[in-house]
C-alpha cells in the first residue's frame, strides 16, 4: 500500500522531470536555432570570412580622359572590354594553368613567358592580366572551363581606342603597361600598376590630366580566388578630356596628298605590283606598313608612299591645325598586347614608322634657311634691298670652289631677286660679310636650334652652329667655308619640320614670337616681340611672294588657284650625298634616276594669304627630289584645301 507520503515523493519527482525535459527540449531548440541562423541564414557571410578566403581592398582605375580634334571630334577614346585575369596564389602551377588557358583563347609560346616573366616580378596575391581584349567567343569558352581553372576571373574593363587609327598615330601617341620607371617618374601611381599610361605624344604630354584620380573597391574572394563579394567605398574621377586644336579632316587630306606625291596611286593586287615586289624582296618590307597604298612614278616604277612630314600653324595663334609623318603606325596595335612579330615589323621597318619626322626628324634646312641669312645682313646693315651680288655659277674661296645651283649663274642680283631664284652664290657672298655669329643669333629669334613649346615628347632641337659650337664639340676652329655652306642651310645646319613651321609664321606675322600649341586651351595672341625691324620683314616677305607669284620664282607653277588669295614661300632641295669634281664633270645624274636613298630632300615653307597672313606650312619630303616640284605642290594644295573648307 502505497503510503502518502510516497505520493508526494512521486509528484515532486515528475515535475522535476517535466522540468528538466523542457528545459532541455528548450535548450536544444536554441542550439538548432542557432545552427539554422549560422548555417543557413549567415551561411554567404560566413563562408566570405573563411581563414581561407581573401578580403582586401582593390583599386579602381579612373576612365581616361578622351582626346577630340578642334571640332569635337574623336582621337582617343574608351571601349568596354573583357579583360582576363589570374592571381597566381590561387594557382598549383601558373604555367600548366596559363597552358590550359591557350587552348580556349589566344595565347602563344610568347606570350605565356612574358606572362610568367611578369609574375615573378610582383606579388602572387596581386592579379596578372592575360588579356584585355577578349571577344565574346573567347570569354563564353572560358565561363564553361572555369570550375577547372582556379585564379581566373574576368573583368570588365575600358580599353584607349583611336577611331582615326593610322592618321594621328604619332600626334596622339598611344598608352602601355606602366614601368618602374613610369613610378620613379611620379608619372604613374604604384597602386595602378595593371592600367596603361602615355607612352608618346599628346598621352603621354597630357599624362596627369588624361589619368584622372583612382576609387577603392572591397572585395572578397573565395578559396579558388574567385570575387563573392565587391562594394564600392570610393568612386574613381575620370581625367580630363583634352581639345586639340588640329582639324582631323584636314590631316587626313594632308596624309593623302603627302602621301602620293607626285606619283599614280596602283592597285596592291595587280600584276605589275605583284611582279615588283617578286623581283625585289625589299620593296614587300616596305609596303608592308604602307596602308595597303602603292603607287607608280613618273618612270613607270612601282614605288611605296612618299615619307615625310607636313605641320600647319595658325599665324596669328600658333594653333596646329595639322601636324603628320609618314609612314605612321598604328596606336590601337601598341596600346594592347603586340606580338613580337607585329613589333618586329615596325622597329626593322627601313622607313622607321615610329620616328615622328615632325619634331624628331632632323634635316639641314637647305634654301629654306635663306630668309633668316638674309634677315641676319638687313639687321646689321650689311646690305638693304638695292644691293647686289654678281653670280657667275661659283664662289672661289681658297683652294675651294663652291657652285650656284645654276652652273650658268643668275649674273646680278639683288636680295629680293637672290631668294626668288634661289641664288647660292649670293648667299655665299652675303654670309661672309655678314659672320655665322650674326646668322646663328637671327636663327634663335626665329625658333630654330632650340625645342619649341609644342610639349610632345622627345623633341629634339636641331643645330645652329657658331664657332663656340664647334670648338666646344669637335676641338676645331670655325673656318669661312663653313660659314659659306651654313648661308645655303647646309653643313652643321639642322632644323626640324616643327621648327621650320614656326619660323615661317614669324616670318608671316612680321612681329611676334609665334608659339606652336596643340591644347586648344593654350592659343594664345600674347607672344614676345622678335624685335626685328619692319622694313627688314617686307623685304623678305618680297622675296618670299616672288618665288611663287614673280616670272623667275623657283615655286612660279605652283601658285594657288584662289581668287583673291596668294601664297608666298621658298623652295628648299637637300643634298644628302656629296656630289664629287668627278661626277660634276660628267654629269650630275637626276634625282628620278638614283637609287631613293641618294634623292636630294624636297623642301617648301610658305604661307597666305599674302596680305594677311592666317596660316603656314611647312612641307618636308624625304628624297623627294626638287623642293619646287616634290614638295611646293604639296603645299599649295593643302592652303587651297585650308581656304575652299573654310578651316
Amino acid at each position: 500500500m502505497i503510503t502518502r507520503k510516497a505520493k508526494q515523493f512521486e509528484r515532486s519527482l515528475s515535475r522535476r522531470s517535466l522540468l528538466i525535459g523542457g528545459g532541455q527540449a528548450a535548450l536544444t531548440s536554441i542550439l538548432v536555432g542557432r545552427l539554422f541562423y549560422l548555417q543557413v541564414v549567415e551561411s554567404s557571410q560566413y563562408e566570405a570570412l573563411s581563414d581561407r578566403n581573401r578580403f582586401d581592398y582593390v583599386i579602381m582605375p579612373p576612365s581616361r580622359g578622351r582626346i577630340f580634334d578642334a571640332k569635337g571630334r574623336l582621337l582617343a577614346g574608351n571601349a568596354e572590354a573583357y579583360a582576363l585575369k589570374i592571381i597566381p596564389q590561387f594557382t598549383d602551377d601558373l604555367y600548366q594553368s596559363l597552358r590550359a588557358l591557350s587552348q580556349l583563347v589566344t595565347l602563344d609560346d610568347a606570350q605565356i613567358a612574358d606572362l610568367m616573366e611578369e609574375a615573378e616580378r610582383q606579388p602572387s596575391f596581386l592579379p596578372l592580366t592575360i588579356r584585355d581584349d577578349l571577344t565574346q567567343r573567347e570569354v563564353a569558352r572560358v565561363v564553361v572551363r572555369a570550375p577547372e581553372l582556379p585564379g581566373v576571373s574576368f573583368d570588365r574593363i575600358e580599353k584607349r581606342i583611336y577611331p582615326q587609327g593610322l592618321l594621328t598615330g604619332h600626334l596622339t601617341g598611344y598608352v602601355g603597361r606602366i614601368t618602374k620607371e613610369d613610378i620613379a617618374q611620379g608619372r604613374a601611381l604604384p597602386e595602378l600598376i595593371n592600367i596603361r599610361n602615355g607612352k608618346s605624344g599628346i598621352e603621354y604630354a597630357f599624362e596627369n590630366d588624361l589619368r584622372g584620380e583612382p576609387g577603392r573597391e572591397q572585395v572578397l574572394v573565395n578559396a579558388l580566388g574567385r570575387p563573392i563579394k565587391k562594394s564600392i567605398k570610393e568612386q574613381p574621377i575620370s581625367g580630363i578630356d583634352i581639345n586639340l586644336t588640329i582639324d582631323i579632316n584636314l590631316q587626313s587630306y594632308a596624309a593623302s596628298i603627302l602621301k602620293r606625291g607626285r606619283n599614280t596611286p596602283l592597285s596592291m593586287k595587280s600584276a605589275k605590283v605583284q611582279r615588283a615586289i617578286a623581283n625585289d624582296p625589299t620593296l614587300e618590307k616596305v609596303l608592308s606598313a604602307s596602308d595597303g597604298l602603292v603607287f607608280e612614278d613618273a618612270k613607270g616604277r612601282v614605288v611605296p608612299p612618299e615619307t615625310g612630314s607636313v605641320v600647319v600653324i595658325d599665324v596669328q595663334t600658333g594653333a596646329i591645325k595639322a601636324m603628320l609623318s609618314t609612314p605612321t603606325f598604328d596606336p590601337n596595335i601598341l596600346s594592347g598586347r603586340i606580338s613580337h612579330k607585329e613589333w618586329n615589323k615596325l622597329v626593322d621597318h627601313p622607313r622607321t614608322p615610329l620616328l615622328d619626322r615632325c619634331i624628331k626628324g632632323q634635316y639641314a634646312p637647305g634654301s629654306t634657311f635663306k630668309m633668316i641669312v638674309a634677315l641676319a645682313a638687313l639687321e646689321a646693315g650689311i646690305i638693304n634691298d638695292a644691293s647686289t651680288f654678281f653670280c657667275p655659277g661659283h664662289k672661289e674661296l681658297g683652294n675651294a670652289k663652291f657652285h650656284c645651283w645654276n652652273k650658268l649663274g643668275h649674273g646680278r642680283v639683288n636680295v629680293v631677286e637672290a631668294l626668288e631664284q634661289s641664288c647660292d652664290v649670293f648667299f655665299y657672298e652675303l654670309a661672309l660679310k655678314t659672320g655665322i655669329k650674326r646668322i646663328a643669333s637671327m636663327s634663335k629669334r626665329f625658333g630654330l636650334g632650340d625645342e619649341t613649346a609644342i610639349m610632345i615628347p622627345g623633341e629634339k632641337t636641331g643645330l645652329i652652329p657658331d664657332k663656340e659650337w664647334k670648338q666646344k664639340n669637335i676641338g676645331e676652329a670655325w673656318t669661312p667655308g663653313e660659314t659659306v655652306v651654313a648661308s645655303i642651310g647646309q653643313g652643321y645646319v639642322l632644323a626640324t619640320p616643327i621648327q621650320l613651321a614656326v619660323m615661317t609664321a614669324r616670318i608671316a606675322h612680321g612681329e611676334n614670337k609665334i608659339l606652336p600649341v596643340l591644347r586648344q586651351e593654350q592659343k594664345t595672341t600674347n607672344h614676345d616681340k622678335m624685335g626685328v625691324s619692319t622694313a627688314s620683314m617686307a623685304i623678305i616677305r618680297r622675296g618670299m611672294d616672288a618665288v611663287v607669284n614673280g616670272k623667275n620664282g623657283t615655286a612660279r607653277n605652283y601658285k594657288l588657284d584662289l581668287d583673291g588669295i596668294s601664297m608666298a614661300g621658298k623652295t628648299g632641295t637637300v643634298q644628302v650625298k656629296r656630289i664629287t669634281k668627278a661626277e660634276r664633270e660628267r654629269g650630275i645624274v637626276d634625282n628620278m634616276d638614283r637609287p631613293w636613298k641618294f634623292r636630294d630632300h624636297a623642301l617648301f615653307t610658305g604661307y597666305a594669304p599674302l596680305d594677311n597672313p592666317k596660316y603656314a606650312v611647312a612641307v618636308v619630303v624625304e628624297h623627294g627630289g626638287s623642293g619646287s616640284s616634290g614638295a611646293a605642290p604639296i603645299a599649295r594644295d593643302i592652303l587651297t584645301y585650308i581656304f575652299e573648307q573654310g578651316i
